[in-house]
C-alpha cells in the first residue's frame, strides 16, 4: 500500500501524433516550426492518500484515461513528478511501479484458462527464482490433468494466491473455462482477480464496468467498493459516470478540458460544487440554470421572476461585485406552487414517470428559450400541456458569476 503523489503534471502530443480519441481541444497550443503541441493536460495536481479510493470523473476527452496511462507509466511525462510512497516514478517502466491496472476491454488472455489468466504475471514475477529445471518442469506438466502435473514451492504458492482471489470473487467454479466461455460481468471479475492476485501497491481502472448492463454495473460496483475496503489497497478510478463516481469514491476529483475542476468527498461535490460545470455534471438529472439580475441588495430577477434571497447571501454578494448570475437549481429542489412573482409559470413538455418520482420537462411559458427539468412526487397528476408554478427551495440555490462561473460557495448555517 502506498501514497500516490502528482505534482504539477502536464501533458503534451505533438499534433501528428493525437489521437482524435484522445485529443483535448484547449486554447493554448504552442507551434514551434512545423510542430504544433496539443496540451491534454495542464497542472495536474492531487494527493491519494494509502488506502483512498479516488476517482477521475469527467466527459470524454478530458483527460483522464490519459492521466491514468501517465500514472501506469504506459505514456510520458512532459511535466511534472509522480511518487509513488517514497519513490519519484517518473522515469520507472510500468513493471517496476508495482501497480496494477483492470482495463474497459478485459485484456484477458483467450489461449489460457481463467486459472492460468490469474496466474500470469505471479509467474513472471516467481520464474525469476527457481532453478530452470523447476521451470522447465512446471512449463511441461502445466496442461496435464492436476494430479499430474509438478508443483514447485513457487508454484505451490502461486495456486494457493489464486484459489484465494477466486473465492474473493466468487469465481472458484469458473477457473478451468476459457475466456470465450465466460459472461461480461464473469470476465470483468476475471480481470480484477488478476490485479488482485499480484498485491500491489496501487490499483488503476479505467472505466471497467461500461461494457456491463446496468443491473450487472449495479451488483459489479458494489463488489468492488467491497474488496478495495477488503483489501486496503490505493485505487484510482476512471469514469465518465458520475452515478459510479458518487457511489465509489471516498473523493472525486473532476476534470474537464485538461485539468482539475475540484477534488472533494462526494456529498461536497454535490452539495458545493465549485464552478458551473462541476455543478451541471455532477447529479442527475443535471442543476438548472436561470440567467439573473441583480437588482437589489438580496433580489434576482429575470423577465417577470423576482427572488429575495435569504439575509446570509448579503455578504458574498457583495464580495463578488457582480451584478449578473446563473440561479441553479437542481430538480428536486423545486415544488409545485401558487402564482406569484417569486415563482416560476412553466409549461410542461414532457412526463417521466419512474415511479418513485416523475420527472417533468418543461419551458418557461414567458420564455420558451429557457428549459428545466423538474423532479415531483409520484402522486402529482401532471400532463403534457399543463402550466403549473414553481417554487424554488431557497436554501438549497447556488450562484455562479457569468464570467468564468465560479460559485459563490455560499454555505447557510
Amino acid at each position: 500500500m502506498a501514497k500516490v503523489v502528482v505534482e504539477n503534471v502536464y501533458k503534451s502530443y505533438s499534433r501528428s501524433k493525437v489521437h482524435s480519441d484522445e485529443t483535448v481541444e484547449l486554447k493554448n497550443q504552442k507551434s514551434s516550426g512545423k510542430t504544433t503541441a496539443v496540451s491534454v493536460l495542464r497542472d495536474i495536481n492531487f494527493t491519494v492518500e494509502d488506502g483512498e479510493f479516488l476517482v477521475l470523473v469527467g466527459p470524454s476527452g478530458c483527460g483522464k484515461s490519459t492521466l491514468l496511462r501517465l500514472l501506469a507509466g504506459l505514456e510520458e511525462l512532459t511535466g511534472g513528478n509522480i511518487r509513488v510512497g517514497d519513490r519519484l516514478v517518473n522515469y520507472l517502466p510500468p513493471k517496476a511501479r508495482d501497480m496494477a491496472m483492470v482495463f474497459q476491454n478485459y485484456a484477458l488472455y483467450p489461449h489460457l484458462n481463467i486459472y492460468d489468466n490469474i496466474a500470469f504475471g505471479l509467474r513472471r514475477n516467481y520464474s525469476q527464482h527457481e532453478s530452470p529445471l523447476q521451470n522447465f518442469l512446471v512449463a511441461i506438466t502445466r496442461h496435464l490433468p492436476r494430479s499430474m502435473r509438478y508443483l514447485s514451492a513457487k508454484e505451490k504458492s502461486i495456486r494457493d494466491r489464486v484459489r484465494y482471489v477466486a473465492s474473493l470473487l466468487q469465481i472458484e467454479s469458473l477457473l478451468y473455462r476459457l475466456p470465450k466461455e465466460l459472461s461480461g460481468g464473469q470476465k470483468q471479475r476475471v480481470a480484477l482477480g488478476r490485479a488482485i492476485a499480484r498485491n500491489p501497491q496501487v490499483f488503476l481502472m479505467d472505466e471497467p464496468l461500461s461494457n456491463l448492463d446496468a443491473k450487472l454495473r449495479t451488483q459489479t460496483r458494489a463488489q468492488i467498493v467491497k474488496l478495495q475496503k477488503q483489501l486496503k489497497t490505493t485505487t484510482v478510478y476512471v469514469t465518465h459516470d458520475q452515478t459510479e463516481a458518487m457511489t465509489m469514491g471516498d473523493r472525486i476529483a473532476v476534470m474537464n478540458d485538461g485539468q482539475i475542476q475540484q477534488i472533494a468527498p462526494p456529498l461536497e461535490i454535490y452539495e458545493h460544487p465549485a464552478n458551473s460545470f462541476v455543478a451541471g455534471f455532477i447529479g442527475s438529472p443535471p442543476m438548472n440554470f436561470l440567467p439573473v439580475e441583480l437588482t437589489a441588495p438580496l433580489t434576482l430577477q429575470y423577465q417577470q421572476f423576482r427572488l429575495t434571497l435569504p439575509e446570509f447571501w448579503a455578504t458574498h454578494l457583495e464580495a463578488s461585485g457582480e451584478k449578473s448570475f446563473y440561479l441553479g437549481v437542481r430538480p428536486q429542489h423545486f415544488y409545485l406552487d401558487v402564482p406569484t412573482e417569486a415563482n416560476l409559470a412553466v409549461t410542461v413538455d414532457l412526463v417521466e414517470a419512474l415511479g418513485s418520482e416523475t420527472y417533468i420537462s418543461a419551458h418557461l411559458t414567458e420564455d420558451d428559450s429557457i428549459n428545466l427539468v423538474v423532479s415531483l412526487p409520484p402522486d402529482k397528476p401532471i400532463t403534457v400541456g399543463d402550466s403549473v408554478w414553481l417554487a424554488i427551495e431557497l436554501n438549497k440555490i447556488h450562484l455562479f458569476t457569468v464570467n468564468d462561473g465560479r460559485s459563490l460557495k455560499c454555505k447557510s448555517n
